[in-house]
């Protein structure tokens, strides 16, 4: 049974959070989510840091933030190339696709991560999802949008991403 407003609706009581996407773009309004490490792991801050215009020109006159950073902003949905229509084609393919299989799913605790709560890949796909995030690139360059270090290139782009 889902909460109800004081009318008896079926709406919820309360305000209903947008998902975060987990690999935004570098601009204004989005927030630093990690710094992708030497090794190709994400190394996550312990809360998301607001960007504003200058930071955001800043890390762009160095070239492709993505490839360097994550960041995290509002899920677009169906705005997004990757939105399959009821979820972010980017966890499912890198879970379940055959160009995944070899993913590495790493058992044990959870990244620390500042937006789990409202994560679009945790609440599509859980634990599992927090087991690969840490190796997903926003950005390699030409038409690969987004990769797994661990292997995984997906067709099509975000307009999330640059």
């Amino acid at each position: 049974m889902s909460p109800t407003t004081d009318s008896g609706d079926e709406r919820p009581a309360w305000p209903v959070r947008p998902r975060s996407c987990p690999s935004g773009a570098c601009r204004e309004g989005a927030s630093l989510l990690g710094v992708m490490t030497g090794g190709g792991r994400l190394a996550y801050l312990p809360e998301p840091v607001f960007v504003d215009r200058a930071f955001a020109d800043r890390l762009d006159a160095a070239g492709r933030p993505e490839r360097r950073y994550r960041f995290t902003e509002p899920c677009a949905e169906s705005a997004c190339a990757q939105w399959t229509g009821t979820a972010c084609g980017v966890i499912d393919h890198i879970l379940d696709g055959t160009a995944g299989a070899g993913v590495r799913r790493e058992d044990g605790p959870l990244p620390d991560c500042g937006i789990r709560r409202d994560c679009r890949w945790f609440a599509q796909r859980g634990a599992a999802a927090c087991s690969v995030c840490p190796t997903v690139v926003a950005d390699t360059g030409g038409s690969a949008t987004y990769r797994s270090t661990q292997g995984w290139t997906p067709p099509g782009e975000c307009p999330g991403s640059v």
